[in-house]
């Protein structure tokens, strides 16, 4: 059995968590280019309720762009590119999609067309550089801002909480990918490193780096009186933990997926509970949290009921 760290060894972890917190941020601008019609709908909800001057979002060359443009491209956290395709793919638009794809940045493309299915969708996919899962396709008058949204935010990384600080209408989006991200790597470490009778630190140094990522993406700084606080904000998900550990014992086969469906579980509650603490400026609804926890419990417990 590998050896579990020790109380110096999981402080140590701790802190770990929180000076990767402290040191991932990075301010990349998310870069907005093409043709204008086609990403304005987005620029203009990415601004709602932010600062005149605020640089997370910059328009760059909303005309045809040439090669050399990937060199200014290349320091987005996103490009957001926008064109117009009729019944194939033009080559003035083939030609930018080649330009972004040599950024080598995260991307998203924003085709509009007269209707779907649209074949020039698919050969933009084919586009050296650019993935299927980078072209989001939409009919004319219907911009499609809430999926745009989220598809931008599932492609941040290290500026994503300072995108999220500087725009609150982003904000919602970006704090959903990050839990969803940190959920399904404690349901991984969950059920790779199944260790009976243990709590799993990993997961809670985890837990931790989420919160300090919701408290950046509200543009909170941490103190010692606030991390005391947060401290009792994890502690909602303790219970999730003890629980996955009993587990082992009951379900000796399938125990290692029912804990990873706890860790998941655990994880987006305390994530909730953080973006409500850092929205409203207290601990979360303890009810509300309690009623949350007590049903993931219940459900756990009813499966575990139906192998004995």
């Amino acid at each position: 059995m590998p050896k579990l760290p020790g109380p110096i060894g999981y402080a140590k972890m701790m802190l770990g968590a929180v000076r990767d917190g402290e040191a991932a941020a990075d301010r990349r601008p998310i870069v907005v280019c093409g043709q204008p019609e086609s990403v304005e709908p987005l620029r203009t909800r990415l601004l709602e309720g932010a600062t005149p001057q605020t640089r997370a979002v910059d328009v760059f060359a909303m005309r045809r762009l040439q090669a050399d443009d990937r060199q200014a491209l290349a320091d987005a956290e996103v490009v957001v590119y926008g064109g117009t395709v009729v019944s194939g793919l033009d080559d003035a638009t083939r030609s930018d999609l080649k330009v972004i794809a040599k950024a080598g940045r995260p991307k998203l493309v924003l085709l509009e067309a007269l209707e779907l299915p649209n074949p020039a969708i698919t050969q933009a996919t084919r586009v050296r550089g650019i993935d299927p899962d980078d072209v989001l396709g939409f009919e004319r008058g219907a911009f499609p801002r809430e999926m745009a949204l989220e598809e931008l935010a599932q492609r941040t990384n290290e500026s994503a909480t300072w995108l999220a600080a500087q725009l609150p209408a982003f904000r919602p989006y970006v704090l959903d990918a990050l839990i969803e991200a940190t959920a399904r790597k404690n349901a991984k470490y969950a059920a790779l490193i199944f260790i009976p009778g243990t709590d799993l630190p990993v997961l809670t140094a985890n837990q931790m780096r989420l919160v300090l990522q919701i408290a950046a993406a509200h543009d909170q700084t941490i103190s010692t009186d606030r991390a005391l606080e947060l401290l009792s904000v994890l502690g909602a998900a303790f219970g999730f933990r003890a629980l996955a550990g009993s587990v082992v014992g009951v379900v000796p086969v399938a125990g290692w997926a029912l804990q990873a469906a706890i860790a998941y579980s655990g994880t987006k509650a305390l994530g909730r509970a953080a973006v409500e603490y850092f929205e409203h400026g207290a601990v979360a609804d303890v009810s509300r949290l309690r009623a949350f926890a007590e049903g993931v419990r219940a459900e756990v417990e009813s499966r575990l009921a139906a192998r004995r």
